[in-house]
C-alpha cells in the first residue's frame, strides 16, 4: 500500500479513533473524547480495518481488546502523532520567531568584542528576529536575567548561580600581553614563571580574572606585586599598549586588538582556561533563536581566539 499514490486510503481521524478505542478500553469513552456517536466512531475503526484487510479489535460485551495486529498497529500510530505533533510545534515555533525578539545581556568586555559581530551575522540568517544588547557590569548580569529584564545572559562561569541554567559556550584561555617591542612578543609561549621579572598589570583583586591569576600564581609559590592594578581590561590594554608593562587576558579581549599595538603571546605551565557560559531562568528557557544565537557566538568565538 503507497500512501503517497493513495492519500485517501487512511486519515487521521481513523488513525485517532483506533487509538483512543485502544488506550480507553471502551468505544463510549473514545467516543466522548472524540465528540462522536458510538456508532460513528464504530464506523471510523470498521473503515480503518477493511483498508488494512486485518482486524484490529477483538469486541466483547464487556470489553474491547486489541489482536496481535493491533498490538503491532498501535506503536505506529503512536509515533505518527508523536511526529505530528513534534513538527506543528516546531512549526509553531518558527512562525513565533519570525517576529521574535532577543534581549541579551553580558559584560561591557564582550559586548565589545565577541557579541557585536554575533548579532550581524545572526541578523543575516534571522532578519526577522530583533535582538537587544544590554552591557551590564560584570556583577549585574546574573541579576538581570534572574529579574526577567534579559532573556538570557552571557559571562563566565565563576559568576553563575544554582538557581539558574547555565550553558557553556566555549572555553577561553588566559594569554600574556605585551607590546610589539617587548622582549616576550617575539616568543611562541611564555610560562607563568616569566613574569616575575616583569612590569605586571593586574585587574583589581575583586575581579575573576584577578582571583585566577592569583590562584595559579599561588600555586605555582610566585608572589608577585603588580606595577598597576585597574578596574576593567580596556585600562590594562591601553597600559600595555604604552609599553608600561605587561598583562595577564582573556585571549577573547584581544581579537578586535589591532596587533601593532598589542601582541598576545600563549601562556604554559599551566595553562589556564575559563569557561565562557550562557545563563537563563527555568521558567525562561533558552528559545529556538536564542539557542541559534548562541550557536553562531560558539563558533565565531573558536574562530576570533584561534
Amino acid at each position: 500500500m503507497d500512501l503517497l499514490d493513495n492519500p485517501s486510503n487512511l486519515s487521521l481521524r481513523q488513525l485517532r479513533a483506533f487509538w483512543l478505542v485502544a488506550h480507553e478500553g471502551t468505544m463510549t469513552r473514545a467516543a466522548a473524547r472524540m465528540h462522536l456517536t458510538i456508532s460513528a466512531l464504530s464506523m471510523l475503526v470498521r473503515t480503518l480495518e477493511e483498508e488494512l484487510g486485518v482486524r484490529l479489535f477483538e469486541r466483547t460485551t464487556r470489553r474491547i481488546e486489541l489482536t496481535e495486529a493491533g498490538r503491532q498497529f498501535l506503536p505506529t500510530v503512536r509515533d505518527v502523532f508523536f511526529a505530528l505533533d513534534s513538527g506543528l510545534q516546531t512549526l509553531q515555533e518558527s512562525k513565533r520567531r519570525k517576529s521574535e525578539r532577543l534581549s541579551v545581556v553580558t559584560s561591557p568586555l564582550l559586548a565589545a568584542s565577541l557579541v557585536p559581530e554575533v548579532i550581524a551575522r545572526f541578523r543575516e540568517q534571522f532578519p526577522n528576529v530583533t535582538v537587544t544588547l544590554v552591557d551590564a557590569p560584570v556583577d549585574q548580569v546574573v541579576a538581570h536575567v534572574r529579574e526577567g529584564k534579559s532573556d538570557f545572559g552571557i559571562c563566565t562561569a565563576d559568576l553563575a548561580s544554582t538557581d539558574l541554567v547555565s550553558q557553556v559556550l566555549y572555553k577561553d584561555t588566559l594569554v600574556l600581553a605585551c607590546s610589539p617591542d617587548h622582549p616576550l612578543a617575539e616568543r611562541r609561549e611564555a610560562s607563568w614563571g616569566d613574569l616575575t621579572d616583569q612590569s605586571l598589570i593586574l585587574l583589581t583583586s575583586n575581579t575573576g580574572l584577578r582571583r585566577l591569576a592569583d590562584q595559579t600564581l599561588g600555586q605555582l609559590t610566585l608572589r608577585l606585586k603588580p606595577a598597576f592594578e585597574v578596574a576593567n581590561i580596556q585600562t590594562a590594554v591601553g597600559l600595555v599598549a604604552a609599553g608600561l608593562g605587561v598583562s595577564v587576558l582573556p585571549a577573547y579581549s584581544l581579537s578586535r586588538v589591532d596587533g601593532q599595538r598589542v601582541v598576545s603571546v600563549p601562556l604554559t605551565d599551566p595553562v589556564v582556561t575559563r569557561e565562557i557560559v550562557a545563563l537563563c531562568t527555568r521558567a525562561r528557557p533558552f528559545s529556538m533563536a536564542a539557542e541559534a544565537f548562541l550557536k553562531l557566538f560558539t563558533k565565531y568565538a573558536d574562530q576570533s581566539t584561534i
